[in-house]
């Protein structure tokens, strides 16, 4: 009996592809609300789904950590520096040095193990 294909597909979507999904295909939203421009709306939903899946199928779950916490921080000290019109584009700013952070974190934390298991007998 041939498996079923339905649950095959199920069970390739991870807990974490559906948070980047979440994630990305939000601020892709709320980028195309900003600029208020309904075609950058779509588009940004269609491209941060695929973005946060990518990223989500690498199973990078402290990345979008990183990035929600450059997005807030960011956002936080736009508002309290320039008030609330430069809000959007520090929170922006906030969540790319956000993710530089993450990956960086996740290439040496990747380099140590791979250093321990060359080391192994």
């Amino acid at each position: 009996m041939a498996p079923d294909s339905s649950h095959e597909v199920r069970s390739s979507v991870t807990r974490d592809m559906m948070v980047g999904i979440a994630i990305f295909a939000t601020t892709g939203v709320l980028i195309g609300l900003y600029l208020n421009h309904w075609g950058v709306v779509g588009g940004g939903a269609v491209l941060g789904a695929l973005l946060g899946a990518g990223v989500g199928r690498l199973q990078a779950h402290r990345f979008f950590i990183s990035v929600l916490v450059g997005t807030v921080a960011g956002g936080l000290i736009g508002w309290r520096a320039g008030g609330i019109d430069v809000v959007p584009l520090m929170a922006g700013t906030g969540s790319a040095v956000g993710g530089f952070v993450g990956i960086t974190i996740e290439m040496i934390r990747g380099s140590h193990r791979h250093e321990r298991e060359k080391r192994a007998p």
